[in-house]
């Protein structure tokens, strides 16, 4: 049996490939007002980002509409942006609050209809037919984690994100990181389980 951390596995890392500029870079650029930065940093998170958010609102009009507010808010956040801080956690954390925001308004159901499987949007380029269990079935599965253990599981699993960058991000100590990834991904084998059987 391939293990959940392995299935769930994907997210890539986002930092500069050699030659050209760093997120950090690009975001002070951005925030000097350079439409080239921004949008370069838009293009290099639209797959990453947009996922992320799929995976909370389950619906590709709501993602792509939170995708856009998070870049909104960051342009305007410019002048509390600390220049020493990561930007890929910080645009996550906004991403986040923005979902957790839309989330509570809308009061999702429990467990909301998901799109079918061939429609769920291919966010890490991998081949997911090799997987024995679909995407579809994950992200059921993950839907009925409390949302801080699917918060955890996604930014580390599916976004690549490390400890650190999700304890900045969620604004909670590493030690709660560690905690809810392996609370989250017991539930989660509990839950896949009973699935398959």
């Amino acid at each position: 049996m391939v293990p959940v951390e392995e299935r769930v596995g994907g997210g890539g890392l986002l930092s500069a490939t050699s030659g050209s500029p760093s997120d950090e870079e690009l975001a002070r650029k951005m925030f000097a007002g350079d439409e080239k930065a921004a949008l370069r940093l838009v293009e290099r998170y639209q797959r990453p980002l947009f996922g992320f958010l799929y995976r909370f609102s389950r619906n590709a009009a709501d993602a792509e509409e939170l995708f856009q507010e998070t870049f909104l808010r960051a342009i305007r956040a410019s002048v509390s942006y600390d220049a020493r801080r990561r930007f890929k956690p910080w645009i996550y954390t906004i991403a986040l609050n923005l979902a957790r925001d839309r989330a509570n308004r809308l009061a999702h159901a429990a467990n909301p209809e998901l799109r079918r499987e061939d429609e769920l949007p291919d966010t890490d380029g991998r081949d997911h037919e090799a997987d024995w269990i679909s995407r579809a079935d994950l992200l059921r599965a993950l839907s009925t984690l409390p949302e801080t253990h699917r918060e955890v599981i996604v930014l580390k699993y599916f976004e690549g994100l490390e400890e650190a960058e999700i304890a900045e991000a969620c604004d909670i100590p590493r030690g709660t990181v560690k905690s809810r990834l392996h609370h989250g991904l017991r539930k989660l084998r509990a839950v896949l389980s009973r699935e398959q059987s």
